[in-house]
C-alpha cells in the first residue's frame, strides 16, 4: 500500500468526522505498542493535524477506514523492514506565506555564524576583514554549541558586529530566509570540494515523533548525475536551521529539500517573463519554488488559482520560452486548471510535481518537460490577442516563435 492511498483514505475520514478537511495540510501518526500482537502499531486515536492557520489539533481516527489502512500499512512495513517509524502525510500545500518563526538565542547565533562564514568568501575583502568575519563565525558557532544561555552583553556585542558587517541577526526568520541560510551553509562547506556538487538533497523524516529534515541522511548530487553520502553536512548549525524551517514547512513522507549550490540566473530586464527562480543546472522538477500542490489538490485546482488569466511558458534548454505564435500563450483560469489535470492524468503520481510560487505562478514538471503559468497581472501592458513577449497581434505575428522574450 502506498502513501497516496492513505492520503485519500484520510481525506474521506476527515470529511466523515467533519474535521475541516480543507484546512488540514499534514497529519502525523505516531507509533504505539499493540499489546494484542506484541508489535508496534500506528496510534490512530491521537493523530496530529496541522491546519493552514498554524493551529494544531488531535483527531481520533479509530473505527474509520483510514485506521484500518494504517494497520495494513504498518503490517507491511514490519514485514519488509522489521521496524515502524512515525508517518507524516501531506494532504495540502499549507500556507503560502507562513508567519515567521521566533528564533532562540542558539538559532540566532548559528545563523549569524553561517552568514559570517559565507561572507568571508566575498571577493574584494582585505585580509583583516576576512579574519574578522572568520573570527565572528567561529566564536558565534562555539557559543551556540554550549548549553549556557549567552549573556545580554554578548547578544548586544554580536548584534553590533552583525550590523557592522551587514549580516542578519534578527529575532524572527521566514521560511525563505531559512532555506537560503541552509543553502549558504552547504555552499560554504562545499567551497573547496572537487568536483563541486550541484546540490545537497535532504530527505524528510522524523526526530522522535517530530517531522524533520534529516541532515544526517543528506545526499550530495553532482552535475553528472552521480550521488554520494556526505556526513560532513550534518553540523549543529545546519541542524538548527533545518529544525526551525520544519516548524514553518512541515516535512512529509516523500518530501525532500534540494539545496542548490548554484544561483538562479540574473534578470537584468526585471520583466516577469525573464525571471527564472530555478538555479543554474537544476531541473524544474527538483527546484520549483513555492509550496507543493498535491496530486489530489489538482482535482480541484481551480480553487488554488487566484488570477483570471495566465501566460504560459515552456522550459527548453534550461530557460523559459513562450509558445509559438500559432499557440496563443494566454489562458483562462479554467484552461490552466484543465491543462494541469491533463498533465496529472497522463503521468504516474511519483513522476510529476506541481507547485505555486508566492507571486501566484504555477509550475508543473514530469522530469522530462516543464511549464509554468504566470498571472497576467505580473506582465505590464498585457493585452488579449497579443503576444506577451513582442506584443504583436497574433493575427499579424505568423506561426513562428517569439524571439523578443524569454
Amino acid at each position: 500500500m502506498k502513501t497516496a492511498h492513505l492520503i485519500t483514505a484520510a481525506r474521506r475520514a476527515l470529511t466523515t468526522l467533519r474535521a475541516s478537511e480543507d484546512t488540514v495540510h499534514t497529519l502525523t501518526i505516531t507509533t504505539t505498542h499493540d499489546p494484542a500482537r506484541h508489535t508496534l502499531a500506528y496510534n490512530s486515536e491521537g493523530v496530529t493535524a496541522r491546519h493552514n492557520d498554524s493551529t494544531v489539533a488531535y483527531i481520533d481516527f479509530s473505527d474509520t477506514e483510514f485506521a484500518e489502512d494504517l494497520d495494513a500499512y504498518a503490517e507491511n512495513a514490519l514485514a519488509t523492514s522489521g521496524g515502524l517509524r512515525p508517518l507524516t502525510l501531506r494532504l495540502g500545500a499549507g500556507p503560502t506565506t507562513p508567519p515567521p518563526a521566533e528564533l532562540s538565542h542558539q538559532a540566532r547565533l548559528f545563523i549569524l555564524s553561517i552568514h559570517a562564514r559565507a561572507a568571508a568568501h566575498r571577493p574584494g575583502l582585505t585580509g583583516s576583514q576576512v579574519l574578522a568575519l572568520a573570527n565572528l563565525a567561529y566564536e558565534t558557532n562555539d557559543v551556540a554549541r554550549q548549553d549556557n544561555t549567552p549573556t545580554r552583553r554578548q547578544i548586544e556585542s554580536y548584534a553590533h558586529q552583525a550590523t557592522a558587517h551587514e549580516l542578519p541577526f534578527g529575532p524572527v526568520a521566514s521560511a525563505a530566509f531559512l532555506t537560503q541560510t541552509a543553502r549558504l551553509a552547504v555552499r560554504t562547506m562545499s567551497h573547496y570540494m572537487q568536483p563541486c556538487p550541484l546540490a545537497i538533497v535532504v530527505p524528510a523524516g522524523h526526530l522522535g515523533d517530530t517531522p524533520a529534515w534529516l541532515a544526517h541522511q543528506a545526499v550530495t548530487r553532482f552535475r553528472d548525475g552521480a550521488t554520494s553520502r556526505e556526513p560532513s553536512y550534518n553540523t549543529p548549525a545546519l541542524r538548527a536551521v533545518l529544525r526551525t524551517l520544519a516548524t514553518l514547512r512541515t516535512p512529509a513522507a516523500g518530501d525532500w529539500l534540494s539545496l542548490y549550490l548554484t544561483d538562479a540566473p540574473a534578470n537584468p530586464t526585471g520583466h516577469a517573463l525573464d525571471r527564472d527562480p530555478i538555479p543554474e543546472g537544476a531541473p524544474v522538477y527538483d527546484a520549483m519554488p513555492g509550496t507543493v500542490i498535491t496530486g489530489d489538490q489538482v482535482r480541484r485546482v481551480t480553487d488554488l488559482l487566484d488570477a483570471d488569466q495566465y501566460v504560459t511558458q515552456l522550459r527548453s534548454t534550461g530557460t523559459w520560452h513562450l509558445p509559438s505564435h500559432d499557440e496563443p500563450a494566454t489562458l483562462t483560469r479554467r484552461q490552466v486548471a484543465a491543462a494541469l489535470r491533463r498533465a496529472r492524468d497522463r503521468s504516474t503520481p511519483d513522476t510529476i510535481r506541481f507547485g505555486r510560487d508566492a507571486d501566484g505562478t504555477v509550475y508543473v514538471s514530469d522530469t522530462r518537460q516543464a511549464a509554468r503559468y504566470l498571472p497576467t497581472a505580473l506582465i505590464p501592458d498585457h493585452h488579449d490577442g497579443h503576444c506577451p513577449g513582442c506584443r504583436a497581434p497574433y493575427e499579424a505575428a505568423g506561426e513562428g516563435p517569439c524571439n523578443l522574450a524569454a
